[in-house]
């Protein structure tokens, strides 16, 4: 295979530029792709940290609040607000069991997730720990590796299969958007 300086491109871009378009009811714009390195899974450790907190034992709750992280392997997500769901296992125990386990993670407050080069970015996200999906969303949701960068109002990432679709806000005009740079302009 022949290969010209233009068409040397990361995986982010091969994955943009094969971006196949999809329409559902309900959907204005979406756009999907099968390669992300966005990655979370349930079989690492997570630790998190934050300002602050709070266990609601009853309700199978803790809620992180102010400059909270949250590290698993080399992903980190950062947020003002996280609550984390825990599942209760057929006793009822909850959080405080040495069996418990993380249903799933809700992120307010402005989210911030980077793992290796990639950087996403929105207003609140929810990560599904048995499914392994993430939704991220708000009024401006970006997925940027070596100055490209794709928008969109809502991103949803499945980390078993590496599929991520990219969806517009859903009025007329907003439909997700992909910036490439040339190779030149990244070298730099």
């Amino acid at each position: 295979m022949r290969r010209q300086p233009s068409s040397r491109v990361p995986a982010f871009l091969a994955a943009l530029l094969l971006i196949a378009p999809v329409l559902a009811p309900g959907v204005a714009h979406a756009q999907t792709t099968r390669s992300t390195g966005l990655q979370l899974t349930g079989d690492k450790p997570v630790q998190i940290e934050g300002d602050e907190l709070e266990v609601l034992e009853d309700k199978s709750v803790a809620v992180f609040t102010g400059n909270v992280s949250v590290v698993q392997g080399p992903t980190v997500l950062r947020t003002g607000k996280l609550t984390i769901h825990y599942v209760k296992d057929g006793a009822g125990a909850s959080m405080t069991s040495s069996s418990s386990q993380i249903e799933r993670l809700e992120a307010t407050g402005g989210v911030n997730i980077q793992s290796g080069t990639q950087v996403a970015t929105g207003d609140t996200g929810v990560f599904n720990m048995q499914s392994q999906v993430l939704v991220l969303s708000g009024k401006r949701v970006t997925l940027s590796q070596d100055g490209n960068v794709a928008t969109g109002c809502k991103l949803i990432v499945a980390m078993q299969t590496g599929r991520a679709t990219l969806q517009g806000c859903g009025d007329a005009g907003s439909r997700p958007t992909i910036l490439l740079q040339p190779r030149s302009a990244r070298d730099n």
